[in-house]
C-alpha cells in the first residue's frame, strides 16, 4: 500500500514537473498581472492604433499568469506590438485587434525526483487576436460628433482567441508557444466619473478563460486545464491634462491542470495589484509604466512585474 501511495505521489510531481517545462507566454495580451490600464478606450471610428509593451515578470506562474506552478522560479522578458482598428458595427462602436509577442523565458523548479529541471528559450509566443463591440453606451461616432459627446457607463462584448501559433518543441523543457489554443469571454466596463479637465474612470472586465489540450506536452502524452475566471479593474485619474496615475487589481480563480489524467494540485486563487503612472505627450502619443505583483493569495504564487508601453493613435 505504501509502495502505491509513493508511486502516485511520484506520478503527481512528475506531472508537476510536466506543467513548468511546457510555461508558454499568452498574448491575451502579454497579460501578466493582468492587460493593464487604458485597454478599452471609446474613440471615434475610423481611428486606428499602435502600442509597444515591454514587460518583465519574475514568478512561479507563466507569464500570462494561468498556470501555477509551486516551487519555480520564472524570469520572462517580452516585448508585444499591438495593433488595433476602431470603426462601426451598425450604429454601434466596435474594435478588433492583433497581438504580436516576441520574448524569452529561463527558469527552474526545484525539489522533484528528478533533481532541478531548469530550461530556457527565445522566439515567437502565440498571438492574440479580439473584437468587442459596445453594448451600451458606446455608439459609433464620427470625429466631430465625438468631441461633442458625453460619456458616461459603457459596456461591452468581447471574444478574444489565441491560436497555438507560436514556437514549440515537446523536446525543450521550456518554450514560448501554448501548443493548444484558448478562447476569452469578456464584459468590459468603463465608468467615468467627471468628464472636467481631470477626469476620473473606473476601467472593469470579467473574463472567462477556456483552454483547449495539449496533446504534446514534455515527457507526458496530454494536458488539460480547468476554465480560469478573471476580473480586472483600473482606477485612473488626471493629475494634470497630461500626467494621469491609475491603481489597478486583478483576482484570478480556477485553472487547475491535469497531466495524463493525474491532478496536477495548483488551481489558482490569487489577488494582484499594481501602481500605474502616464503621460500624454499630445493627441496621438502618450505613454505608462506600471508595477505589480501578488497581494493576497491562497494557492502559494508569486509574482512582480514591470511594464512600459507606448501608444500611438491615428
Amino acid at each position: 500500500m505504501n509502495n502505491l501511495k509513493n508511486i502516485m505521489k511520484c506520478l503527481k510531481v512528475s506531472s508537476l514537473v510536466a506543467a513548468f517545462i511546457t510555461l508558454s507566454l499568452m498574448s491575451g495580451g502579454s497579460q501578466a498581472q493582468g492587460e493593464g490600464p487604458l485597454v478599452y478606450p471609446m474613440v471615434p471610428i475610423g481611428t486606428h492604433s499602435l502600442s509597444l509593451t515591454q514587460m518583465n515578470m519574475a514568478s512561479n506562474m507563466n507569464f500570462s499568469g494561468s498556470i501555477l506552478v509551486p516551487g519555480a522560479e520564472i524570469e520572462s522578458d517580452i516585448t508585444a506590438i499591438n495593433y488595433n482598428r476602431f470603426f462601426a458595427v451598425g450604429d454601434r462602436f466596435a474594435e478588433i485587434w492583433v497581438t504580436g509577442i516576441v520574448g524569452s523565458v529561463e527558469g527552474e523548479l526545484y525539489g522533484t525526483p528528478i533533481g532541478t529541471v531548469s530550461g530556457d528559450t527565445s522566439g515567437m509566443s502565440d498571438p492574440y487576436f479580439a473584437m468587442r463591440v459596445g453594448l451600451i453606451g458606446a455608439p459609433a461616432l464620427e470625429p466631430e460628433e465625438f468631441v461633442k459627446y458625453r460619456q458616461g457607463f459603457q459596456l461591452h462584448a468581447l471574444v478574444g482567441l489565441t491560436p497555438a501559433w507560436g514556437d514549440y518543441d515537446d523536446d525543450k523543457p521550456l518554450n514560448l508557444g501554448t501548443n493548444r489554443w484558448s478562447l476569452r469571454l469578456g464584459l468590459p466596463m468603463v465608468i467615468p466619473f467627471q468628464q472636467a479637465s481631470k477626469p476620473t474612470r473606473l476601467e472593469l472586465v470579467p473574463s472567462l478563460y477556456i483552454y483547449g489540450d495539449n496533446d504534446e506536452p514534455f515527457r507526458a502524452d496530454s494536458r488539460e486545464q480547468d476554465p480560469l475566471f478573471v476580473v480586472e479593474g483600473h482606477l485612473i485619474h488626471n493629475f494634470t491634462p497630461k500626467i494621469w496615475g491609475g491603481l489597478g487589481l486583478r483576482y484570478q480563480k480556477g485553472g487547475e491542470t491535469e497531466t495524463d489524467g493525474i491532478a496536477d494540485n495548483n488551481e489558482i486563487d490569487q489577488l494582484g495589484g499594481d501602481l500605474e503612472l502616464g503621460y500624454k505627450f499630445n493627441n496621438s502619443w502618450q505613454a505608462f509604466v506600471t508595477y505589480g505583483e501578488v497581494l493576497s493569495e491562497n494557492d502559494g504564487s508569486e509574482s512582480d512585474m514591470w511594464r512600459m508601453r507606448l501608444i500611438y493613435l491615428f
